[in-house]
């Protein structure tokens, strides 16, 4: 990658952040990102993906399925899914959440079969927390090193939401929690 003739472009996808020097390729200009914030569909762009997936809601709806999955397009997939075979759309949208069976097997045999049984294990525990950082997650999980803990899973990309600039203070995304 470094030795590349300058004309050449490589484009890298992946669910984690790859062992790469991409600090020193962002710090140099070099590095065009898309990340899970980029990638959360609007109101707009649900109500677009939902169409193109035959099912039709009231605006309303769209709205409220949008904000519940934060825009995420697997979960609204699954949902469209849903919602096709559901006599009372409105209903299932105000009930929609994280306990949805394909949800649950989605984020089951797709995401946490890929994470080791420590990590899975501490997922669990802080998912009662409605705001996670180090300090808070070792006292109340009653451990220590979760600030390390916390990275490697914001790396990982597993639905953690950054809610400070500094990296130190999150979230789980909602459907994520519910899960």
């Amino acid at each position: 990658v470094e030795g590349k003739p300058p004309d050449l472009q490589i484009v890298l996808s992946s669910r984690s952040d790859p062992n790469l020097p991409v600090a020193r390729w962002r710090a140099h200009g070099q590095l065009s990102e898309v990340r899970a914030a980029d990638l959360r569909l609007s109101h707009v762009e649900a109500a677009s993906f939902l169409h193109s997936a035959d099912v039709d809601l009231a605006s309303e709806d769209v709205v409220r399925l949008t904000e519940r999955t934060e825009g995420w397009a697997a979960g609204l997939s699954l949902a469209s899914i849903l919602l096709r075979e559901e006599q009372d759309p409105h209903a299932f949208v105000l009930d929609f959440a994280g306990d949805s069976r394909h949800l649950l097997e989605y984020v089951s045999d797709d995401v946490l079969a890929s994470v080791g049984e420590q990590m899975r294990f501490f997922l669990l525990r802080a998912s009662v927390l409605d705001e996670l950082s180090g300090a808070a997650c070792d006292a109340v999980l009653e451990t220590h090193g979760s600030a390390a803990m916390l990275a490697e899973i914001e790396r990982a990309n597993l639905f953690l939401v950054p809610v400070d600039r500094h990296g130190e203070r999150y979230r789980f995304h909602q459907m994520f929690c519910d899960v």
